[in-house]
């Protein structure tokens, strides 16, 4: 199981890079095909005001959490036109959908279990993560 898993992400890393929308692998034991949908890179959220913002709110206490992964997958906040989902700074409610998971072509929401606003955004469109994974630290509101 653990090796199917590592192909898996083998696979889909290659899909990224190469900037494929489907590819497949098959031996005797197992048959994967993923697909996937062009989406841009984007660039780290963070600019200078915010990163700024940072180092002022680490000199404080404050109420922060995190929001992690559930699954194994590549994470994505950004729809297909391009614009994020969720923002450095957005209010964000409880049950609220922040992006999704995609994994062997389906994709998985992640849904804020708190409300709060986002600090900071940890992982790029696009990239891997795992389970347990943070993704997104919220100030608690």
């Amino acid at each position: 199981m653990k090796g199917d898993v590592n192909t898996i992400e083998e696979l889909m890393k290659i899909l990224q890079e190469k900037k494929l929308t489907e590819i497949s692998y098959e031996t005797s034991e197992i048959k994967i095909n993923i697909k996937g949908s062009l989406i841009p890179e984007s660039k780290p959220v963070a600019s200078k005001k915010v990163e700024a913002k940072k180092e002022e709110t680490k000199k404080k206490v404050v109420n922060c959490r995190d929001i992690v992964s559930e699954h194994i997958g590549r994470y994505n906040y950004l729809k297909k036109d391009g614009t994020p989902i969720i923002e450095v700074g957005q209010e964000i409610k409880e049950g609220q959908e922040l992006g999704n998971v995609v994994a062997v072509g389906v994709a998985l929401p992640v849904i804020a279990k708190f409300s709060g606003k986002i600090e900071e955004i940890y992982i790029e469109n696009g990239k891997p993560v795992d389970y347990g994974r943070p993704l997104i630290k919220v100030k608690i509101s």
